[in-house]
């Protein structure tokens, strides 16, 4: 059985999507990481626009809402930085 995982993805501005950590990036990155070792991606949840100060985004809460809920066993995400400030 494959194991299940969500992805997560975040801009906090429109230079950051510019600049290589786009959307389209890392979900690129995120769903070649799955293929490599064989996860199952059950979403990929964004959160554009949303600073890495607070835990209290929509997408975020979302993410950790399925792994809670057993929906899914592992985060990915395509850089720390994108989760939280190091």
């Amino acid at each position: 059985m494959k194991t299940l995982a969500v992805g997560y993805i975040r801009v906090s501005t429109d230079k950051q999507a510019d600049n290589g950590v786009s959307l389209a990036a890392q979900r690129c990155k995120i769903e070649a990481y799955a293929s490599l070792y064989d996860l199952e991606i059950v979403e990929v949840i964004q959160d554009a626009g949303g600073s890495a100060k607070t835990l209290q985004r929509d997408g975020l809460q979302r993410a950790l809402a399925l792994l809670d809920a057993g929906k899914a066993d592992a985060l990915i995400v395509a850089k720390l930085d994108r989760l939280t400030r190091s």
